[in-house]
């Protein structure tokens, strides 16, 4: 599926639909974690970020709004993932790259909830960013590795155009082949991606 071909889809989907697909994104890079030694160790002691993931699950299935004190809670706490680095043009990581991403997919998810206006499909398309950016800095064939996430994120969004009337339910991703995964990138496997600076090296 080609870029323009996921907006148009989304374009098709109603909210709540649209911030189930941003959680199943969300979701992927938590998945993806549990895969790694330190991301699954670091998970372990980050319970505001699978927090904050069950407040977009809890949108989009049964329609709760988070309150906003707990909201807000989440979202400062997710925005210690990160931060400039002092060449003002990269990030540094203050967490493995794919909780870093994970929560990026939450806190825009968490926005989109605080402001459903947002929650355009040109905006909502971004959410495939952050699984698709794990993949291609933790595996050796990062071109395999993003095709094969993007054929599983693809696979979802036909799942929920196909989902129809129904209310949305995360039912509708189940049993979604998963890809192969390949050997590690040196940099990823030695724990030395510590930032944006390091993705392309």
């Amino acid at each position: 599926m080609q870029f323009a071909e996921r907006i148009t889809t989304i374009e098709k989907l109603p909210y709540e639909f649209r911030i189930g697909f941003v959680a199943f994104c969300a979701e992927r890079c938590i998945k993806e974690a549990r895969l790694h030694p330190v991301a699954r160790k670091q998970l372990e002691s980050l319970p505001l970020l699978l927090e904050g993931l069950e407040m977009l699950w809890a949108r989009a299935e049964r329609g709760v709004v988070p309150a906003p004190e707990a909201m807000n809670a989440v979202l400062a706490h997710l925005s210690t993932y990160d931060s400039t680095a002092p060449d003002l043009e990269n990030v540094v990581y203050h967490y493995d790259v794919v909780l870093v991403d994970a929560a990026g997919e939450v806190r825009s998810g968490l926005r989109k909830v605080q402001d459903p206006e947002t929650a355009t499909a040109d905006y909502v398309v971004n959410a495939l960013e952050g699984p698709y950016h794990s993949v291609s800095v933790i595996y050796a064939d990062y071109k395999n590795a993003r095709k094969g996430e993007l054929a599983v994120i693809d696979t979802a969004l036909l799942r929920l155009l196909d989902w129809g009337n129904k209310p949305f339910s995360r039912a509708a991703f189940e049993a979604i082949p998963e890809w192969r995964r390949g050997e590690l990138s040196r940099k990823y496997a030695e724990n030395r991606l510590k930032g944006s600076a390091e993705d392309d090296e």
